[in-house]
């Protein structure tokens, strides 16, 4: 907890210290301050028996911090807690936080299936009636981002790697789920073509209730990003920054940043 909120000390006792403060401690709800207050005594894969809370406590915990700011009561040392809990809110959904937490805490042998369970929520079985979710501001940003002109502001056409960009920075850290939704979402709709296009949008299959809102919020911060870089490396960086999970590591991504080179240099 004292980690992800970037606290000098990553101990349990500088995490109740900081709990403990007026400000923060004022805006914390009954139900929360009674989570951290009564810990869950644990055996972590290595060591003694040890301290922790559920998962949610800590998105709990960034909502008190961002209460905390708008009400005038956090001081100007306590400043970055706001920030950096606004990171995480934006980065973790409630279901997305227990991948993040199994990585943290070295759980990461978990099934497969177990995350394509927690992430079924936002798969349906059948195809969606087909709207337009991707704003034009979206690509319009990418455009700009590349240096590319966009010939027919109308079409609905784009350079090739635009779907790669897509699947890398939208659909594998959607709802930080380190690709379980990309992953569902290709199995519902596979390669069908031989220039490898696929039948349906990905988008088609995500569900009305939480699938679709959880992508648009998502498109909606992956263009705000986009608006304040001035090029792709300065993309790239403003994006892990905003979403540090996000990093793909151990996930394959050549052929895009091979298209994108490509791209930058026509």
């Amino acid at each position: 907890m004292a980690k992800a909120l970037l606290l000098k000390s990553e101990g349990g006792n500088a995490f109740m210290r900081t709990m403990s403060r007026s400000g923060i401690r004022s805006v914390l709800p009954p139900e929360t301050l009674k989570k951290i207050e009564n810990p869950i005594s644990f055996k972590p894969p290595r060591g003694d028996l040890a301290d922790g809370y559920e998962a949610v406590v800590l998105i709990e915990v960034c909502d008190a911090l961002i209460q905390a700011r708008n009400l005038g009561k956090l001081s100007s040392t306590q400043a970055f807690l706001a920030a950096q809990a606004e990171v995480i809110v934006r980065s973790a959904a409630k279901v997305g936080i227990i991948a993040l937490v199994d990585e943290a805490t070295g759980y990461t042998d978990k099934l497969k299936d177990e995350y394509r369970q927690l992430f079924a929520s936002f798969i349906k079985d059948e195809v969606g009636q087909w709207e337009k979710e991707f704003p034009d501001k979206f690509f319009d940003v990418i455009y700009r981002i590349y240096g590319l002109k966009r010939q027919k502001p109308d079409s609905t056409k784009h350079p090739k790697f635009f779907s790669g960009f897509i699947r890398k920075y939208v659909y594998f850290p959607l709802a930080n789920s380190h690709g379980a939704v990309l992953e569902g979402l290709e199995g519902k709709n596979p390669i069908v073509y031989v220039h490898g296009g696929r039948r349906h949008k990905l988008f088609q299959f995500l569900s009305d209730e939480i699938g679709l809102p959880a992508l648009r919020q998502h498109l909606w911060q992956v263009t705000g990003i986009g608006s304040v870089s001035s090029n792709r490396d300065s993309f790239r960086r403003n994006f892990y920054k905003a979403f540090p999970e996000a990093t793909p590591l151990g996930h394959q991504w050549g052929l895009l940043d091979e298209l994108e080179d490509a791209a930058e240099r026509t």
